[in-house]
C-alpha cells in the first residue's frame, strides 16, 4: 500500500485530540489522495509530531491512529477506503504467502503460512487467542497451512512465534509427548469411570 504520488515533500501532521475525519481530510489535501469513508468512521486521536513529515510517515501515523479506533484502510485502484477492521478483512485486503508483511503502514492483511513440522490443527487449538480482537485465525488442513487475517503489526508477532514453534521434533521429545498424551487419556478415562460409579452409588443411596 503506497502513498499518493502527488504528495508534497514534507508537511505538518500533528493533532491533539482531533477527529479522525479531520486527520484524513488534512492528509488528503496535502497529498491529493482520494478517500471514501464509511459512515461509521468516527472517534478522536492525538498525533504529536514536532516537525514536518513526509507523506509516507504521515500515512503511517494516520493508519495507526485509525487502527487504535478500530478502523482500517483498503486500497481500491487510486482510492483509499476506510471502514471498520472487522468489515474490511472480508473485503479487499493484501495477502502474503510464506512472507511476513511489512509492519508499516498499519493495516489489515492476510498471512498464509505453510507449516513444515507442526500440525496446523494443533496451532489453531493452541494459538488462536494470539490474534487481536479484530483478527481471525483458521487452518487449511490438507495443505497444513495457517491463515491469519489481522493487523500487520500483530501478524509480525505471531509469525515470529510460529517460526520458533515450527521446528523438527527430536525422537525423544516425540516419544515423551506421545507418552504424555497416552497417560493423559488414561487419566481421563479413569476419571470418567469413577464419576459414573459415583453417580450410581449416589442413586442407590436415595
Amino acid at each position: 500500500m503506497s502513498v499518493s504520488v502527488f504528495a508534497a515533500d514534507k508537511f505538518k501532521f500533528s493533532f491533539a485530540n482531533e477527529e479522525l475525519t479531520k486527520m484524513v481530510e488534512t492528509y488528503s489535501k496535502a497529498t491529493g489522495q482520494k478517500f471514501i469513508l464509511d459512515p461509521g468512521v468516527r472517534g478522536k486521536a492525538s498525533i504529536l509530531l514536532p516537525e514536518d513529515v513526509t507523506a509516507e510517515e504521515a500515512f503511517n501515523q494516520l493508519s495507526t491512529a485509525l487502527a487504535v479506533n478500530g478502523f482500517a484502510i483498503s486500497k481500491r485502484d487510486d482510492t483509499m477506503v476506510i471502514m471498520s477492521a472487522r468489515n474490511i478483512q472480508r473485503s479487499l485486503i493484501e495477502s502474503y504467502t510464506d512472507v511476513v508483511p511489512p509492519m508499516k503502514p498499519e493495516r489489515m492483511v492476510t498471512y498464509i503460512l505453510t507449516l513444515q513440522n507442526v500440525p496446523a490443527a494443533q496451532i489453531n487449538m493452541d494459538l488462536r487467542i494470539l490474534t487481536s480482537k479484530d483478527g481471525e485465525l483458521s487452518v487449511f488442513s490438507s495443505g497444513n497451512s495457517v491463515i491469519i487475517s489481522d493487523w500487520a503489526s500483530n501478524i509480525q508477532r505471531v509469525a515470529a512465534l510460529l517460526k520458533e514453534l515450527d521446528k523438527p521434533v527430536s525422537a525423544n521429545t516425540a516419544k515423551f509427548v506421545a507418552q504424555y498424551k497416552k497417560e493423559k487419556e488414561k487419566m481421563r478415562v479413569e476419571k470418567a469411570e469413577n464419576d459414573k460409579k459415583e453417580k450410581k452409588t449416589n442413586k442407590s443411596d436415595l
